[in-house]
Order: structure tokens, then sequence, then C-alpha cells
């Protein structure tokens, strides 16, 4: 039985994304993948601020964006309301900055006038960084652009996790790191960042990870190293279809998804209503390991908690080649479990 995956990523990506993808891959050198290149950074240029593409995941993304913008014993925030605001003040204290953490319960974010009040404590703050959709929760922070008016005013820069929503929730911040193996509806193997400011380090940055090799070589649509080819390959096609739909009715297609869910499952979600992520659905669940199991045996493979959540939730993304139809499905064989 073929499995269908509805995870917080890589995702169930389409089959003209994968026949793309499954071409003999190219000297990065050529003409010819010079060309496909260019497509796809004009394409993600019609997305966000200035795009770079870099061999690696969405935590690679993240980790190259903190390089980049910090300095060792600068001092930043870190909003905290997950395992993965957690990964993100791990990857500021790696690079030797003095981390500030802003900690939020699961399934809510901190006002604007909480973290204003917080980073007016914590003196020159060069960045604040966060989680916009916080994964192990299934929870969007709806007040990331307004933390971008507080960054701004302090003359910090914003740097913003969007891994798992980019493009299909959008959001604006100084950086933003992303990857292709989730909204991207791509294989993973390309980290994703869109720059509205210019990196700001200037010591001790690992050069693949250095911003400025890759924004300089982009200009030529080129990439300083190896670039992930056939991720490339399927990245293109899959931007095709995205921008052919347009970006609101792609973000309305995953809202109408995760709201189904949200709507038919009999079970209690993690995050509050208004910050309810539209990408990855979070639940609670006393019997998280037997829905997983069962939901298996039937065809569909979903994932876990994470963290102190882990055998306390299920988590159910809705990217990728999904339909209607398949959460339909789930919710029927979910409430018979806990019925």
């Amino acid at each position: 039985m073929a499995l269908k995956y509805l995870t917080p990523g890589p995702v169930q990506v389409p089959e003209f994304v994968l026949s793309a993808a499954a071409k003999r891959p190219q000297f990065h050198r050529t003409e010819e993948f010079r060309e496909i290149f260019k497509n796809v950074a004009e394409k993600l240029a019609k997305i966000g601020k200035t795009p770079v593409i870099a061999p690696g995941t969405g935590t690679f993304a993240v980790d190259v964006m903190i390089y980049n913008y910090l300095n060792p014993g600068e001092r930043a925030i870190a909003v905290v309301t997950g395992e993965f605001g957690k990964r993100l003040a791990e990857s500021m204290r790696s690079r030797g900055c003095v981390v500030h953490e802003l900690t939020w319960k699961h399934g809510d974010a901190p006002p604007p006038d909480v973290l204003e009040d917080f980073a007016g404590k914590v003196r020159d703050v060069k960045a604040i960084a966060v989680v916009h959709n916080e994964t192990s929760t299934g929870t969007t922070n709806r007040f990331v652009e307004r933390y971008q008016d507080i960054a701004s005013s302090m003359g910090a820069v914003l740097l913003v996790d969007s891994v798992s929503a980019f493009p299909a929730e959008l959001v604006e911040g100084d950086v933003i790191a992303t990857a292709s193996q989730k909204a991207f509806i791509s294989p993973p193997g390309a980290a994703i960042l869109f720059l509205a400011k210019e990196p700001r380090a200037v010591s001790n940055i690992p050069p693949s990870m250095d911003l400025r090799k890759f924004l300089n070589s982009i200009q030529k649509f080129e990439t300083p190293y190896t670039p992930p080819v056939n991720v490339i390959y399927g990245l293109n096609a899959a931007l095709d279809y995205i921008l052919d739909m347009g970006l609101k009715r792609y973000h309305e297609i995953h809202k109408e998804r995760a709201e189904l869910l949200y709507r038919k499952l009999k079970l209690r979600p993690v995050p509050r209503q208004s910050l309810r992520s539209y990408t990855v659905t979070a639940f609670y669940a006393d019997k998280a390991r037997e829905i997983i199991n069962v939901l298996r045996a039937n065809g569909y493979v979903i994932a876990g908690g994470m963290g102190e959540l882990r055998d306390r939730t299920i988590r159910i993304g809705v990217m990728g080649e999904i339909e209607l139809e398949d959460l339909e499905k789930i919710a029927e064989v979910v409430n018979r479990i806990v019925a």
C-alpha cells in the first residue's frame, strides 16, 4: 500500500515536481543550468525580497541567517514558544551571542507590547529572532510584522524562521529563513533565504554560510558552490504551480484544508484559535501513538508531538499533494479512535 504523507515536512511532493527533479544533474557551471537557476531566482523574487538558495535544509537556513546577521558577543532576543524557538536560541548561542529568551506558553505568542517591554530592559539589542510558524505546536505567530516595528525602532534586525509556513502564509521581516521541502512542495535540499537587509556580520563566518558570496554570485545567476541541482529542477516546477495559482489562492487552499481538520476532529487544537497554523495542525491526544499507527494502517503518515508534548499531541501537515477527501478520511479514522 502506498503511503501518503501528511507530515510537517518533507511533504507529499506532487508527481509533476518529482518528475522535474528526476533528471540527470547538469554541471552547474553550464549555460543550460544557469538558465534554470535564473528562472528559479526570478520566480522566488516574486515572492520575497532578494532570494538566496544554498545547499541545505531549513535548519541550515536558520543557522546561515544567524551567522550573517549577528557577531559573537552581541546581544539578541529569542522569542521561544516551542521546540524550534529553542533551536533558534541555541543557534544564536553557538554563534557566541548573549541571548535573552522571551519564553511563552505552548499554542500562544507574546503580544507586541510584551516584547516591547522585554526588549526595553535589554540594552543594545542587535537582533530579535522569532519563529513565524512553530512546527512543534502548530502555532503561527501573527504578531511578527508588529515585532518588525519594535526591532526597527531599536535599530535591531528582525530574524524570522518561517521554514514551515512560507509561502503558504507570507510574512515580512528583515530576514526570512525557509526551505524547499515544506510549503515550497519540493524535495529537501535547498535552504532558501529572503533578505530585506544586507548581511551585517563581519567575522568568523564559515565560507559555505557566507551570504555575501551567494549575493555576489547570484548577480550572474550562479552559485559559489555546488547547488542542490535536482532540487532546483523540482523547485522550478513547484514555483510555476504556486505562481500560476497566485499567492492569495495558495494561502487560501492551505487555510481550507487546516480549517476542515480544526472543524471535524474531535480533539482540542494546541494553539489558540487566532494563532492556528494553516500548514501544520496540532491537537492534544491521549491516544497519540494509537492514532498514528491506525492512520498508517489506513495509508496516511502523520507526526507525533515534540519535546514535552511528544506523547501528548499529534501533528497533521496540510502542505503538498493533499485532497480534501484525504482529510475527511483522516478525521473519520481519528474520531472513531477517540469517540
